[in-house]
């Protein structure tokens, strides 16, 4: 069975972040993407914003700094040993973010552009009907987040929720970030035949979903 299904949006009911639900205004998402190759020759693209309360933040920055070895300037899946990974886990999940996560399952491509403002646009979408207008995304360079930007006018002329706002920040710079990193890393571990990242952060994944237009998984992908 894949860790990854194809379905309508399930939603979680976990304990949300410590911020009350009812002034989810509060919340603030820290956004990272991944891309990987699945079975069948596909391509999975795959982002997830991490959702925080405002006011812990600041707080929670300085917990996961401490997690950095000498030397290091951002936490990154794919460079950690499988304890640190485990470790990194533990923390996220004592710390507990809600995740959401969305992904875009098609054909290999190496222009994947197209892959990740489907996933972002309903990211965004997401973000909209839970009442989080305050998103960080990470920084690739000053061209691809101008486009990140100009990407959100041209969703808010078709309809989305104008509150939405976006920023960019790189991955060094901000610990939020680290998170949804480690969230995605999880989710590749898992279809790499490592279950028990993704085991552990379950019960913090609060949206699943695939794109509308994303490929339907094989049969036995599915539950």
């Amino acid at each position: 069975m894949s860790p990854w299904r194809s379905r309508a949006p399930t939603r979680a009911s976990p304990t949300w972040p410590r911020c009350s639900p009812r002034v989810q205004s509060s919340l603030k998402g820290f956004l990272d993407e991944s891309s990987a190759h699945r079975d069948q020759g596909r391509q999975e693209y795959l982002v997830c914003a991490a959702l925080l309360c405002a006011s812990d933040c600041d707080d929670i920055r300085e917990q996961l700094r401490p997690l950095l070895l000498p030397g290091q300037v951002k936490l990154h899946w794919s460079a950690e040993s499988d304890r640190r990974r485990r470790a990194i886990i533990d923390e996220i999940v004592r710390l507990g973010p809600m995740n959401v996560v969305v992904s875009h399952l098609g054909v290999p491509s190496k222009r994947d552009e197209r892959y990740r403002r489907k996933c972002l646009e309903a990211v965004y979408h997401e973000m909209v009907t839970m009442d989080v207008f305050d998103l960080t995304l990470e920084s690739r360079s000053s061209h691809q987040d101008r486009g990140d930007r100009a990407h959100v006018v041209a969703l808010q002329g078709q309809g989305l929720d104008r509150r939405l706002r976006i920023g960019h920040r790189r991955g060094g710079d901000d610990p939020l970030l680290w998170i949804a990193d480690a969230v995605l890393g999880a989710i590749n571990s898992a279809h790499a035949g490592k279950p028990r990242h993704l085991e552990a952060l379950k019960e913090t994944l609060l949206v699943e979903l695939r794109t509308a237009d994303s490929e339907l998984p094989c049969a036995d992908e599915r539950p």
